[in-house]
């Protein structure tokens, strides 16, 4: 529990400061309900009922919400309601918020209803009522019965194909029928299935493209009558490789923008998060300034869609959880997850106003590990921002914590638990490229590029499909890459190397899915495993002996490395390779039956190693590094950083 700290000033009893991650903790779960509307008319939902009490009375609604943008508290124990109901609703889970998505169901078409429970339902079954404009539906949900479910759900790019991973409770059986909004389209799906393994992928080949952000529901049949189940809304993207923020200077702002653009894209970075700065804010954010970005193959996130030009994402919300602390009329640890009925309106007035994009909401930090579960399934790209240097600046504040943090572990447990909290919807992870003063004297370090390193591969090996930094703007107290330091320098050099080699990598990140393949490997390897559709597995590799302090990072490579893992059965590999900013490599391999055994020789701090039985790919993966990434490997390798 030592990783699960909280800088907030709250207090228990005795003064000290207050304790929110405990071993035997409650962590609650989703609630997922689904429909179909079988009538000849839409169906609108309009409330939602557990146990006969309708959450329209059971949330109470603190805060005056004149407009769609006016933030609002909810909880049960703001509710009017009598209190032998609300512990009724206590009992049957504690509801925190409730989405219908989509809001207004078409006759012939899917869709779901998800419901937020703090803490594990008591009574053995739930019944619930799904109250429309047309009537009310019913539905008995069984709260002890282990479900399939999906790991992931991706799609390509051009929304020709979907990716399926359910996931059985325990390995055994394997998928029979395969639906996509009721239609059955299993002659279409190419299914893997091997009984030792939990997983399995699922290809279908679309006659004809989804339409970009449309629902659909997917749902998988196992023969013993079990079946996966999810809704989610079409959107396949090239892997999204961000910075946060800009530099603040230059000459004039359409020239400050150019320049910054033109240093994102050398440094293989795709898209532009919010908060641009400086003197490039005004032509960055005009027309012109759009079509510079477009034409530079770099994508934007919003706030809000301005109604001409498609947003990569439209951004719900900074850090609901922190500002969850600031409900002041409940107890501090009553307060996690009262914004969010709030989020759910909010990123529904999103869809409407920005159909085109989907949603992101960032998790920050607060009432861990459970701010992670109560807020992933309300956007469509869920997203937090595990910065570890802020661990490291707290530990040195606080030595007892200090051993937990000499490594980015926190990074790579806050990305498991995301991973599991959103899935199947895809998974973005903000990386720290900052240092951090206060004014009281405190100075903090940059991350170190070997450090940035560990936590680009924890995250992807953890499922994380698209990766950004915070931030690049000079700050006060936050001080970005514009500092310019040999340190800053550094690290932004590194980024972009970083971005060459998970780039080229990124068609078969984004539609990947971690699977726990039996794997063995050298002392101080963390090795795990990616499914990515039918025919390839990826395998992550980072070096763990390794320490951070308030200096810099200590590197012992290990010589020799050796992992072998055991191959699903329908993977016949055709070659074996990894990806690096230089391109792909073979690497060296024996096969022995079902076990594939690497001989990976030193490595330094990462390796990422593709085992296909797809004889373009390797071609194809250097084809795209030569066409995309080479050239600017080959800059960034020559530059000199400032001393």
């Amino acid at each position: 529990m030592n990783l699960w700290q909280e800088g907030w000033s709250f207090t228990d009893a005795e003064g000290n400061k207050l304790i929110h991650a405990r071993p035997d903790m409650p962590l609650g779960g989703y609630l997922f309900v689904y429909y179909a509307n079988t009538t000849g008319k839409p169906l609108t939902v309009t409330d939602l009922t557990i146990l006969g009490i309708p959450l329209s009375q059971g949330l109470g609604k603190l805060g005056q919400t004149a407009r769609a943008e006016d933030k609002y508290y909810s909880s049960i124990l703001l509710s009017k309601l009598p209190k032998q109901q609300i512990d009724v609703l206590k009992d049957a889970g504690w509801p925190v918020w409730w989405k219908p998505d989509p809001l207004t169901v078409e006759p012939g078409q899917c869709g779901k209803i998800v419901v937020r429970m703090r803490r594990n339902p008591k009574p053995v079954r739930l019944d619930i009522g799904i109250v429309c404009d047309g009537g009310k539906l019913s539905a008995k949900v069984d709260t002890t019965k282990p479900q399939p479910q999906f790991g992931t759900i991706a799609f390509s790019p051009d929304l020709k194909t979907v990716y399926l991973y359910p996931r059985r409770p325990k390995p055994g059986s394997s998928p029979t029928r395969v639906y996509i909004d009721g239609r059955d389209v299993t002659a279409s799906a190419a299914i893997r299935s091997d009984r030792s393994i939990d997983v399995s992928p699922v290809v279908i080949r679309l006659n004809s493209p989804l339409e970009l952000m449309s629902y659909h529901d997917f749902r998988v049949e196992y023969a013993d009558g079990s079946a996966a189940q999810a809704g989610i809304r079409a959107w396949g993207h090239e892997m999204v490789y961000g910075m946060w923020s800009s530099p603040a200077g230059g000459d004039d702002p359409e020239s400050a923008t150019k320049s910054f653009i033109e240093e994102y894209v050398a440094h293989n970075v795709n898209a532009v998060m919010p908060y641009v700065v400086g003197t490039c804010r005004d032509y960055f954010h005009s027309d012109a300034g759009w079509d510079y970005c477009e034409k530079m193959g770099v994508g934007r996130m919003l706030h809000w869609p301005d109604g001409k030009h498609r947003a990569l994402f439209l951004f719900a919300m900074d850090e609901p959880d922190a500002s969850d602390a600031a409900c002041r009329e409940l107890e501090p640890m009553d307060r996690l997850g009262v914004l969010g009925q709030f989020l759910v309106d909010w990123t529904r007035q999103l869809h409407k106003s920005g159909p085109g994009s989907p949603v992101l909401l960032n998790v920050d930090n607060t009432y861990k590990p459970e701010n992670w579960y109560m807020y992933h399934q309300i956007p469509d790209v869920a997203a937090m921002d595990p910065y570890y240097p802020e661990q490291q600046d707290f530990s040195v504040r606080n030595p007892y914590y200090f051993g937990v943090h000499v490594r980015p572990t926190y990074v790579r447990a806050v990305c498991a638990i995301s991973q599991s909290a959103a899935q199947p919807n895809p998974l973005h992870a903000i990386l720290c490229s900052t240092r951090y003063t206060d004014n009281k004297g405190f100075a903090g370090r940059y991350p170190t590029p070997v450090e940035k390193r560990m936590e680009v591969y924890y995250a992807i090996g953890s499922g994380v499909k698209g990766i950004s930094y915070w931030w690049f703007a000079k700050d006060s107290n936050c001080h970005g890459l514009d500092e310019r330091t040999p340190e800053a320098c550094a690290l932004w050099k590194e980024i972009g190397l970083l971005g060459a080699e998970v780039r080229t990598a990124g068609p078969l990140i984004t539609t990947s899915c971690p699977a726990d393949l039996p794997i063995k490997a050298s002392r101080f390897l963390w090795a795990r495993s990616l499914l990515c559709g039918g025919d390839t597995v990826a395998l992550t590799v980072v070096n763990e002996n390794i320490a951070s302090d308030r200096l810099g990072t200590m590197v012992k490579p290990i010589e020799n490395a050796r992992v072998s893992v055991e191959l699903p059965s329908w993977l016949k590999p055709s070659s074996v390779f990894e990806v690096t900013c230089d391109g792909v490599t073979d690497v060296k391999s024996e096969t022995k039956g079902r076990a594939l055994t690497l001989d990976l020789g030193t490595v330094d701090v990462s390796r990422f190693v593709i085992v296909t039985a797809d004889r373009a790919l390797k071609n194809g993966l250097q084809k795209r590094y030569d066409e995309m990434f080479a050239a600017n490997v080959s800059k960034l390798k020559d530059s000199a950083i400032p001393k």
